[in-house]
Formats: C-alpha cells, sequence, structure tokens
C-alpha cells in the first residue's frame, strides 16, 4: 500500500514538474490571486455590519424639468424621505429683462423650499459654464449653497468640437479661472470635482485639481464598477488625499428590482466602507430611467435611510 501511494505520488512530482505544466499551474494560481485582489474588498465591505451613522444620502433633482408649482411638493417628498443633500444643474436665465422668467421663477421656488426643509443644496457648474452665467447664479442664489461642483469629470472634457478633448493644461487652466470666479464671491460652500472612473487613464488630473478642494467625487454607474469601486475610491483618496463622496450613483432601467437591487448595494458598500455620503441620480428624468420617483425604489430608498443614517 506504501509502495502503492509513492507510486502515486512520484508519479503526481514526475507530471506537475514538466516545464508547459509548471507554467499552467503557475498561470492559474497568480489568476487566481488577482481576482482575490480584485474582489476581495468588496467582499469584505459588502458583509460587514455597521449600525446607523452619519451617512448622507443626496439625490440629484432636476426641477428645470417639472413646473413651479410642482417644486416645493417635490423637495418637501425627497426631504421626508431622509436626503441630506439634493444636487442641481446650474440653470438660469440671465437677459436683463427676464428676472422673473420661468426658469428665474423655478431657482426661486426650489430655494425657498429647501430653505424650509433644511436641505443642503450642491450646485454643478459645467465644464463650458460661462463665467459671466456663473456670476449672475451666485450674485441671485449663491447664499443657499452648501457645496459648488466645479465642473463635472473633467478629465473626459472636450470644446464642441466632436472629440476635441482638452489637454491637461487646459484643463488645469479653465479650472483655474472658474475657481477664481466662484471663490470672489466668498461663500460658505465647499468645492468639490467630480471624476469618473477613467480618472485612472489622467490621475494627474485629480491630483492638479485637489489642492483646491475639500473633497473629490466619484461617479459610478455599471453593476461591475460597484464591485471592483473599493479600488478607484481608495487610489482616489490616497492620490489627492481628500475624503472621496459618491457624487453619481443610479442605475438607468425600467426594471425597478434591478434598479432597487444595484442601488441598495451600493449604498451598502459605500456607508460600510466609512464613505461621507453617496448622492443618487436621479430624483426625476425626463430622458431616461434613472430616475427614482414613484417607483419602488424610491420607497426602498428612502426605508434603507431610515434604517441605516442618523
Amino acid at each position: 500500500m506504501s509502495k502503492l501511494a509513492s507510486n502515486i505520488a512520484h508519479g503526481i512530482f514526475d507530471f506537475t514538474n514538466r516545464s508547459l505544466i509548471k507554467n499552467l499551474i503557475i498561470i492559474t494560481l497568480c489568476i487566481l490571486l488577482s481576482f482575490s485582489l480584485l474582489f476581495f474588498p468588496y467582499q469584505y465591505y459588502a458583509s460587514a455590519k455597521s449600525g446607523k451613522t452619519d451617512f448622507q444620502v443626496g439625490i440629484h433633482y432636476v426641477f428645470e424639468q417639472d413646473e413651479v408649482d410642482q417644486i416645493a411638493a417635490n423637495v418637501e417628498r425627497i426631504h421626508d424621505l431622509g436626503f441630506k443633500v439634493i444636487r442641481i444643474t446650474m440653470e438660469c436665465d440671465t437677459d436683463p429683462l427676464g428676472y422673473n422668467y420661468p426658469t428665474n421663477q423655478r431657482n426661486d421656488a426650489f430655494f425657498a423650499a429647501a430653505q424650509q426643509y433644511g436641505m443642503a443644496v450642491a450646485l454643478v457648474i459645467k465644464n463650458l459654464d460661462d463665467t459671466a452665467k456663473v456670476d449672475y447664479y451666485l450674485n441671485r442664489w449663491g447664499s443657499y449653497l452648501s457645496y459648488i461642483q466645479i465642473f463635472n469629470e473633467p478629465e473626459l472634457s472636450s470644446t464642441w468640437s466632436l472629440g476635441a478633448m482638452f489637454t491637461d493644461d487646459e484643463i488645469t487652466s479653465k479650472f483655474d479661472i472658474m475657481y477664481n470666479v466662484v471663490q470672489a464671491h466668498h461663500l460658505n460652500v465647499q468645492y468639490y470635482t467630480n471624476f469618473g472612473i477613467s480618472y485612472v487613464i489622467r490621475s494627474n488630473v485629480p491630483i492638479e485639481l485637489a489642492p483646491k478642494l475639500d473633497f473629490v467625487g466619484l461617479d459610478i454607474f455599471m453593476d461591475a464598477f460597484v464591485v471592483t469601486s473599493p479600488h478607484f475610491i481608495q487610489n482616489l483618496q490616497k492620490i489627492t488625499n481628500r475624503d472621496v463622496v459618491i457624487t453619481e450613483f443610479g442605475m438607468s432601467t425600467t426594471d425597478h428590482a434591478a434598479q432597487t437591487e444595484f442601488i441598495l448595494k451600493g449604498l451598502n458598500l459605500f456607508k460600510n466602507m466609512g464613505l461621507p455620503g453617496c448622492w443618487l441620480v436621479y430624483w426625476n428624468s425626463a430622458y431616461d430611467s434613472y430616475g427614482i420617483r414613484d417607483t419602488p425604489t424610491e420607497t426602498a430608498v428612502g426605508e434603507w435611510i431610515a434604517a441605516n443614517c442618523n
């Protein structure tokens, strides 16, 4: 029996000692190790348990798609669900004769409601916004803001010309111009810029902009990126030396069960990672299916906030 076992052991040794077989074993082990390193952080944080925290859940409200008389009720509803931040895009009419044009009326209605319900507001200044428009907006509504996002995923920013992406120097110089315009208003706000997963290709962009920011944002949409997001988040934290907030997170689908599962999976992960917060896109959206308003996802997210956030 012992001789049989010895023969089997020698046979296995002789088999694995062959050059091709050894290489295949080493390659397989390397692949398995790589997958373990890639997915272990997600499994670790996703399975962690923690009680209620100050994790801040926000949502982007496209109020310019609603009528003026609908805005206050929507802000109240967002507040009652437990959201702490409403993110909006800078839209206004700067015509001197248009002080009470519909777009400006919507802004007035929104900020009045946000003040009434104690909602923090994050303003998005887009990459190609005009500085005169920014001045007008901040002069009129800037005092109601808590956060200002200067540019959106600047690592991908381009001119109106198809494919004409800004160089790194152009991004930095345009950012500095807009930053100086915003800072001249001396508002009591925090500054941030958000990045997509593609920041890893142009990591010098967040590194260059970070010194002028209070925190940085990261946008995550695809399910695959949720699973690998701990690596992207931790790397962004490291290279910028700033806290990371998930500033855009959502799924465009009419399958509300899948949308709910995706969003709750992300909220659990980001909360367990100890991030300051996660802001969803969108509350409403006329041109895609990101919006959670009037869907089962709205109810599920509200219940999650009540169970997990102070």
